[in-house]
């Protein structure tokens, strides 16, 4: 079975509406490294939720209590945390940048990995934009900086009162890179550009930059189908992951 935050956020990513489940899940995922001193009625002082709300939500996991889903929760916390020390023992992010398929420096594409990460470590919030396939992907990615402190979400149109910051991280995941041209065009009144942002696609034309509002493009060659775009999206999370973890969490 799934640690309790990975199963919460399968239900964030998934998300139809903005309720009392959506709002509580990303209150935990804000709060995760601290939710050991959220006290059932701590919880629902700040987050303005109801004791009836709360225990839905911990019913729709699994769980009977609030205490019963914060000792788990803090339980599967500390396994995640063994489970990453012990994943990160060898672990070569030189041995995975060998097998990206790369059209150019790759000490141009190391800089580029590790301005994102320094960006990740200085501002709080990572929100990551992409179709179905790339976002299962990045689940583990979204855990694991959960773990590390970090708020890692999905963006949802449905969310009417999320705005943009200039301290956000917007990642979008796209194969073709529309997707960063359609949310730009959709999304200027919720400051979007104001963010920090990084687009990973396998489409030649944004490396230059061209007409899009990104700060970074990593490019990876690919093919229409995109499943060897798929792939490197996994390989460049995990050293994403590596790189932060060396640098600035051990």
């Amino acid at each position: 079975m799934d640690i309790v935050i990975s199963r919460i956020l399968k239900y964030l990513n998934g998300c139809l509406d903005n309720d009392h489940m959506y709002q509580i899940g990303l209150f935990i995922v804000r709060h995760y490294v601290d939710m050991e001193d959220y006290s059932l009625e701590r919880l629902m002082k700040e987050g303005q939720f109801s004791e009836a709300e709360v225990l839905d939500f911990c019913v729709h996991l699994g769980f009977h209590t609030y205490e019963d889903f914060q000792e788990q929760l803090l339980a599967d916390y500390m396994l995640r945390i063994s489970q990453i020390r012990a994943r990160m023992l060898g672990t070569s992010a030189e041995q995975m940048l060998e097998q990206l398929d790369i059209s150019y420096s790759r000490d141009e594409l190391v800089q580029t990995l590790e301005t994102i990460c320094e960006y990740i470590f200085k501002h709080r919030r990572v929100i990551i934009i992409g179709a179905l396939y790339p976002m299962s992907i990045a689940v583990d990615f979204q855990t694991d900086f959960i773990t590390f402190g970090k708020e890692v979400i999905e963006f949802h149109h449905f969310d009417k009162d999320f705005r943009f910051q200039e301290e956000d991280l917007v990642m979008f995941i796209s194969a073709t890179g529309r997707t960063l041209d359609a949310y730009i065009k959709e999304n200027k009144d919720l400051n979007i550009c104001d963010a920090n942002i990084v687009l990973m696609t396998q489409n030649v034309k944004y490396r230059n930059f061209e007409n899009i509002c990104a700060d970074y493009v990593i490019q990876v060659p690919g093919k229409f189908d995109g499943i060897q775009f798929n792939y490197q999206i996994m390989l460049l999370f995990d050293i994403l992951r590596i790189y932060y973890y060396q640098k600035y969490y051990i």
